[in-house]
């Protein structure tokens, strides 16, 4: 025979303040949970949905990102001798040359933080070679005046990114640039970027070369085959698909979740501890109630599982409230600085299922490895002496 649930129901709001505590621990541990996780994802998410998968990038050998690349005008020039380069209509070849630098711009908000933000100088071809990006205001760039487009994420993070606005760029910040078009990418990475033309950016910045080559394939079949060409001695450097450029940035997130899941061991094995305090002292004053309902035919299976279920109803309850407290984070947008590519990245919290489950998981756990110890105290307890206690 079970105890009914509104018997543990009712000792909970007994203890009201052990109870309250114990509830205050576990909605934290959560809420702390899914805010890292969601941080990760949302990292994971802008830069896994970044690149074309008919696109291969071209690096310098050794380089760990684009910002730390550098191409000559006389390797670039081995560049397009690759196979399976595609056309346009025109007959231009589908190949974009693309200079990464950084600039300093302060975030939105009354304290107006510093960033350092990506700024790409393209031709006009990288519109045909980047076909998922998508101007969405105002208008295209054109090559050889001062102005810049801006990702969708920057504008809505970063200050004077508006259309009509202005920002300095340059060695000496001595280049002023009017934004002129805001660009979509789908949640990509270029979202967090601000574009201007190569040439005029190649000159503020004094850049006699390149960071990267992308080029478009004209089959995808064959992308082995050009990766191999350039990778190889005709060229000597290191090409790759442009999505698995990307994924390999996503996968320098997992120092971050494994720091996450270090930080959330300690704080759950702290919350196991609270849960275990409580139902200690729940059964020490108890102990009469507990004989008397061992003396009425409750056994010490019932009794067990009984305090195990008290702990859960805390746990799960303060787990819902954690969860409901993450929901108003989920869908905030903020930015990360990466320290492979020493920028900032504007990414989504996202408060997904896997989360939501995990969470779930946790709260559990704690609530049964927190009072699995009490309860087989509880189920120990000899009745004649705890009768005969007053």
């Amino acid at each position: 025979m079970a105890l009914p649930l509104t018997y543990n129901v009712r000792n909970l709001l007994v203890r009201k303040l052990s109870s309250s505590l114990t509830f205050a621990v576990v909605a934290t541990l959560v809420l702390v949970l899914c805010v890292l996780l969601s941080f990760a994802a949302g990292i994971r998410a802008s830069l896994a949905g970044s690149g074309w998968p008919e696109n291969i990038i071209v690096l310098k050998p050794g380089a760990t990102a684009e910002s730390t690349s550098i191409i000559t005008p006389d390797e670039f020039g081995r560049i397009v001798q690759a196979p399976a380069i595609a056309r346009d209509a025109s007959g231009q070849m589908l190949v974009s040359q693309e200079l990464c630098v950084q600039t300093s711009v302060l975030r939105r908000g009354p304290r107006g933080s510093p960033a350092n933000v990506a700024i790409r100088g393209v031709d006009d071809v990288a519109l045909d070679v980047h076909p998922e990006v998508r101007v969405i205001a105002g208008r295209r760039l054109e090559q050889g005046q001062l102005e810049v487009m801006v990702g969708k994420a920057a504008r809505e993070r970063f200050q004077n990114l508006d259309l009509g606005d202005q920002i300095r760029l340059g060695r000496q910040s001595n280049r002023i640039y009017r934004v002129v078009g805001v660009f979509d990418s789908g949640g990509g990475a270029f979202d967090s970027e601000i574009w201007a033309p190569r040439s005029m950016l190649s000159d503020s910045f004094a850049r006699r070369f390149i960071s990267s080559a992308v080029v478009r394939l004209s089959d995808s079949n064959r992308a082995d085959e050009t990766i191999a060409y350039i990778n190889g001695p005709a060229v000597a450097l290191e090409a790759k698909r442009e999505t698995a450029y990307y994924e390999d940035l996503a996968k320098k997130t997992s120092e971050i979740v494994w720091l996450t899941t270090v930080l959330i061991a300690i704080m759950a094995v702290g919350a196991v501890f609270a849960v275990a305090n409580t139902m200690y002292a729940a059964v020490d004053g108890r102990r009469r109630e507990i004989a008397m309902l061992r003396t009425i035919g409750f056994n010490r299976a019932a009794i067990l599982v009984s305090f195990v279920v008290e702990s859960l109803v805390v746990c799960l309850t303060a787990c819902c409230v954690g969860l409901v407290l993450s929901f108003l984070f989920s869908g905030t947008r903020q930015d990360f600085l990466s320290d492979t590519t020493w920028t900032v990245l504007a990414y989504e919290l996202r408060l997904t299922p896997g989360i939501i489950g995990a969470a779930l998981a946790l709260a559990t756990g704690v609530g049964v490895l927190g009072a699995l110890a009490p309860a087989l105290r509880a189920s120990r307890v000899r009745i004649i002496e705890a009768l005969r206690k007053s």
